[in-house]
């Protein structure tokens, strides 16, 4: 097979990593390129690149521009922020036909944008006949195989340093003692009514959202106003309590009656943590037929805040569409599997591109027939069969909660 140079990889991928800008070719035809420092504060703020046309040019390179690092920045630790950085990151991918990320002072957060680059470049790669090799020994590093005897060369020393540390772990059995055999009742008694659950309060929080959230996460249901009021009455609340911002509250467990918790809460919390917001929770399941009582519904219903960041529960390729129903419409589909997040307000990915798992794919948003912000999910099984189509894959529809336990 021909070997790539660096050059015709820098020419053909849309998105790499470099230690520094002077290996950068000239783009022709008009085509537009970005160049990223990725130490820069406005990277890690919530939509602060809408308008790529402030973006300065990079001097003596045709075609690309430049956002610039600030100077003296420090990466922030916060999640929040990271996940900021990785949505204007894919944001700014739809606007440019080449993006440079620039690595030069490598620390661990910047895993996840360094892993979505094919590969990271500098300078003395281009005295290589060629980079084919190196990506090759990549991947072998990325994909040993995991044998009993790989197992065993990685581990040998700590079991050698077990065994030597086994004599001092093995001691005689103790007396019985009375402090062994004391009824403790009471102080499980005494701790058990202690609160479970430490909240700050925020500002644009609400006494019903806090309420909901703990009793879907421990509970495993769908409150209803009556099952709201009952548990704020029982931690001494009310819906017209006045809370502050900044105040701490200290909640008992919800402890309605669910026996279908336990069976429930893998797939609750699956669903809920694909909103980066602490407070998600389901306001309605998956229904497949129209009855008296309940509406037809072909996924589940997850609440969060409006412009919460959606992500990513695998890796890859996005599709999108959208109608007077659904509004703006973003799935995820792999080899049998395919996921769909409805009513979004911002979509961060174009059909046909590669998506990793964690990104953030979207944001949650009231667009399509809703009453609030909240994202609809549909879950399907891959299948040239199937009934109904998004992008190029025909699928046919599951029961989210089923869906998960297969995946």
């Amino acid at each position: 097979m021909r070997k790539a140079t660096l050059e015709t990889i820098l020419d053909k991928a849309c998105f790499f990593g470099l230690r520094e800008t002077r290996i950068l070719p000239d783009l022709q035809n008009g085509k537009k390129g970005l160049v990223i420092e990725i130490n820069n504060e406005r990277l890690f703020a919530r939509n602060a690149f809408s308008d790529v046309s402030e973006i300065p040019k990079l001097d003596g390179k045709e075609g690309w521009q430049i956002i610039q690092g600030t100077p003296g920045f420090e990466y922030p630790a916060e999640k929040e922020k990271w996940v900021n950085c990785y949505a204007n990151i894919s944001m700014l991918r739809r606007n440019f036909a080449r993006v440079a990320v620039i690595l030069d002072n490598y620390t661990p957060l910047l895993d996840n944008i360094e892993k979505s680059c094919v590969e990271v470049f500098c300078e003395k790669d281009l005295q290589k006949n060629g980079i084919d090799d190196l990506l090759r020994l990549k991947i072998a590093k990325i994909n040993i195989p995991k044998t009993p005897l790989f197992f065993a060369a990685k581990y040998s020393g700590l079991f050698v340093l077990l065994l030597c540390a086994l004599p001092f772990l093995i001691t005689s059995s103790p007396k019985e003692q009375v402090s062994n055999l004391r009824n403790i009742s009471g102080e499980v008694l005494k701790y058990s009514e202690k609160g479970d659950i430490v909240h700050v309060f925020k500002s644009e929080e609400t006494l019903t959202q806090i309420a909901r959230f703990a009793i879907g996460k421990y509970n495993s249901l769908i409150s209803t106003p009556a099952m709201i009021s009952e548990y704020l009455k029982d931690n001494g609340l009310s819906l017209q309590s006045k809370i502050k911002a900044g105040d701490t509250l200290r909640l008992k467990l919800p402890a309605f009656d669910n026996p279908r918790h336990k069976s429930m809460q893998g797939a609750w919390s699956f669903f809920t943590g694909l909103l980066n917001d602490s407070l998600a929770y389901i306001t309605e399941f998956y229904n497949p037929t129209q009855t008296s009582t309940v509406r037809r519904h072909t996924g589940i219903d997850v609440s969060g805040r409006k412009g919460a960041r959606i992500l990513a529960p695998f890796s890859g390729t996005a599709w999108t569409s959208e109608d007077e129903l659904g509004g703006l419409m973003i799935a995820i589909a792999r080899e049998k599997d395919l996921i769909i997040f409805m009513h979004c307000d911002q979509r961060f990915y174009l059909d046909g591109q590669t998506v990793m798992e964690g990104d953030p794919i979207a944001s949650v948003g009231t667009s399509g027939r809703t009453t609030g912000p909240h994202v609809h999910i549909v879950t399907g099984k891959i299948t040239p069969s199937g009934d109904k189509n998004f992008g190029n894959a025909k699928y046919r529809v599951l029961n989210p909660f089923e869906w998960y336990k297969e995946i």
